[in-house]
């Protein structure tokens, strides 16, 4: 029977990290949890390292690479200690409703299907997935008042999904599982990426071989978006991170043409000053 593991990033957030753990620690399912400091700049690495135990293992990245980066350090791990593992990648702030979700929705992974996630609330509303943009449609994503009404066009509705397990082209970083074979025959996340598009660039990847993306409508879980991101990046870190990640995903996974190159440059540009702007009143 195949192994199951969890990964999380750690970055400061030593109090979530704790919280995961507790919620976790009568899921059987879960054969080894794998948590990764991304070199914090508090003492969370100590707290953290002594919750180790036999299921728990809490490692240390020499610096912060970002979340790909430390994603791809515990799943090696998990890689390595297992034969072709099932990873669960979650962020530190999910909650999850019951151990019979996370049963079924490995039981929707098959020899097709790479990742599966489940439906995700989060306080604006239900994230189901979404259409990877093209780089004009990214580049209208990028423009206030556009943005809101054109991203629905691009996400999967609660409705869409239902109940039942339904093919998408991209799904949340924040909770998933992927299998561990696969994760490492696509090379792990890309690690020039350091916050933002690593879904994109990972169901790219997977598309490249014929494996499939799914969400499953019976499974729902609860992310208290950005919470661990709001506290240890400014608006302004947030919107370069963003913005640079967008650049490098549409440049080299969508092949975006010159004119594509120069509009998102400009708008950069522009957001960043308007940013500055705002901050400085």
């Amino acid at each position: 029977m195949k192994k199951t593991g969890l990964v999380m990033v750690n970055y400061n957030d030593e109090a979530n990290v704790r919280k995961m753990i507790k919620m976790l620690e009568n899921y059987t399912i879960i054969d080894k949890i794998v948590i990764v400091d991304n070199a914090s700049t508090d003492d969370s690495f100590g707290q953290i390292k002594s919750l180790e135990s036999d299921r728990v293992k809490v490692l240390q990245s020499d610096y912060n690479g970002g979340y790909g980066f430390g994603i791809n350090m515990g799943a090696k791990y998990l890689n390595e200690f297992y034969d072709n593992p099932n990873i669960i990648i979650s962020n530190t702030d999910i909650i999850l409703y019951g151990e019979s979700d996370l049963k079924e929705l490995l039981n929707t992974l098959d020899d097709e299907t790479a990742v599966v996630g489940p439906v995700i609330r989060e306080h604006e509303g239900y994230n189901c997935g979404w259409k990877i943009p093209t780089p004009w449609q990214d580049i209208l994503l990028s423009m206030p008042y556009i943005y809101k009404k054109f991203k629905k066009k691009l996400e999967y509705s609660r409705e869409q999904i239902g109940m039942n397990t339904v093919q998408v082209e991209a799904v949340s970083g924040s909770f998933f599982i992927i299998q561990g074979s696969i994760l490492k025959q696509v090379n792990y996340f890309d690690e020039n990426l350091f916050l933002y598009y690593e879904e994109n660039v990972l169901s790219k990847k997977l598309n490249n071989i014929g494996k499939k993306v799914k969400v499953n409508g019976k499974v729902e879980i609860f992310h208290n978006h950005s919470v661990t991101i709001d506290k240890v990046h400014t608006s302004v870190q947030k919107y370069k991170n963003l913005k640079s990640s967008q650049y490098y995903f549409q440049v080299k996974y969508n092949h975006a043409g010159l004119l594509n190159r120069v509009v998102m440059r400009l708008l950069f540009w522009i957001g960043a000053i308007g940013l500055k702007i705002r901050n400085s009143k």
